[in-house]
């Protein structure tokens, strides 16, 4: 017997909104592991956080970053499959 769209509708919502409510507490949990002093924006520069408490990707050294995307981009290759 086949259940009808609308459950499966329903089970996909479901799913997707305990998916949307484990990233929301994933999130508040990573920000409260540390520290850290979100009221000065200083202190933040210093440490190189944003505001929200992402990192500051603006001080990466450009070689550097160039390496980890070429790494990357490598594995990619290697790892497609050929059809």
């Amino acid at each position: 017997m086949r259940h009808s769209l609308y459950l499966h509708l329903a089970t996909l919502l479901i799913k997707a909104d305990f998916a949307r409510e484990e990233r929301e507490w994933k999130r508040k949990v990573r920000k409260v592991r540390y520290e850290i002093p979100f009221g000065n924006e200083y202190l933040l520069k210093d440490i190189g956080l944003h505001s929200d408490g992402r990192t500051i990707n603006d001080l990466e050294i450009p070689t550097i970053k160039a390496e980890r995307q070429m790494r990357h981009l490598r594995r990619l290759v290697r790892l497609k499959i050929t059809t």
